[in-house]
């Protein structure tokens, strides 16, 4: 796999050169110098959305998770703060941009803060789920050269723990959900392990410090996230051979994002319901787009598909043709039950 290099709008403080910070433009717009030269009110990279939306939805609520341990919901502003926050803590923890950083999880409200964080940070990350198997993990891990691991939980990396600790190297390992002392003793070789709340408080406070420090600021090299660079590499499903990876820019996944509307013209306060695996390029490409018209996400599974239609009533629901027929069978059926009811009655 060959990555282009990428041509970036660089600032370099007054004072020493120190940490280099690639920024999305919009979404940090706040914390980067004050004399404008690298701000920007149009979106240049994906997590610029969420400055955009906070902005016009602010108090909306934009996602549901129902299913995790605890549930969430979160509005628009509480999203982009947490957004921010696990940029920020991937920073702390040493994550460079550029480098490739796997996230092997699924749909939740914390895949895509992670998913977003890592972007955010000018990272670039590499996504699958949980249900794959674990050498097709491993050739992802270690064709895609990432240097680190966001995994949706402790029995998850359990399963790929006595493979990846002998054949991949890790400089960390982050959970989403779940806690550390569920994690197999033994296997993660003194890598630094991090919970997702971890990675969240450790942002906060660099944040704060960030803003409140006029030495840090100058003490860093700005760098804006560029429309061209890398966003995301997402694997194919192998069934040729080994997955081979698929490059998406910023400015590819904006495109979807800008240009969705004439398809599906959304309305704020409309309700989504998530459902395929948000990895997907074509489900994240149409999530994406809905946050940016103030809808409210809600996640669902295969399982509680049914259930959730009937509870949440979505004006939205992107999914595969299999699904639609599965439906339309049940559908039929609860028709043909109600059908012989009333004969007999």
């Amino acid at each position: 796999m060959v990555f282009l290099p990428s041509i970036h709008v660089i600032f370099i403080c007054q004072t020493q050169e120190g940490q280099i910070r690639r920024c999305s433009p919009l979404l940090e717009k706040a914390s980067l110098p004050s004399n404008g030269a690298l701000a920007s009110d149009e979106w240049k990279a994906v997590p610029d959305i969420w400055r955009s939306s906070a902005e016009k939805h602010g108090d909306r609520v934009a996602v549901v998770d129902p299913y995790h341990d605890s549930p969430s919901t979160m509005t628009y502003k509480q999203l982009e703060q947490e957004i921010l926050d696990f940029t920020e803590g991937l920073r702390v923890i040493g994550v460079n941009p550029e480098e490739k950083v796997a996230l092997f999880a699924d749909n939740s409200c914390r895949w895509l803060v992670a998913d977003q964080g890592i972007m955010a940070m000018g990272a670039i990350n590499v996504v699958r789920g949980s249900r794959s198997a674990v050498e097709e993990l491993l050739h992802i891990y270690n064709h895609s050269e990432s240097v680190g691991l966001v995994v949706d939980n402790p029995e998850f990396f359990n399963r790929l723990a006595g493979t990846f600790s002998s054949k991949a190297t890790m400089r960390f390992l982050v959970l989403l959900w779940g806690e550390k002392a569920c994690l197999s003793s033994g296997e993660t070789h003194g890598v630094p392990i991090f919970s997702y709340k971890e990675i969240i408080e450790l942002g906060r406070e660099s944040r704060v410090a960030h803003i409140d420090s006029h030495d840090a600021r100058q003490g860093c090299k700005y760098e804006i996230i560029g429309s061209d660079d890398i966003a995301t590499i997402v694997y194919t499903s192998g069934t040729t051979g080994n997955p081979k990876g698929v490059m998406l820019t910023h400015k590819n996944l904006l495109h979807q994002i800008e240009n969705l509307w004439d398809v599906v013209p959304t309305e704020a306060g409309d309700r989504f319901l998530s459902m395929l695996p948000t990895w997907h390029v074509y489900e994240r490409a149409c999530e994406y787009f809905t946050f940016t018209h103030g809808i409210e996400q809600v996640y669902t599974t295969v399982r509680n598909l049914k259930d959730d239609l009937r509870h949440y009533q979505p004006q939205y629901l992107i999914s595969v043709p299999l699904v639609y027929e599965t439906l339309y069978r049940y559908v039929l059926w609860i028709s043909s039950m109600l059908i012989n009811h009333l004969r007999l009655s």
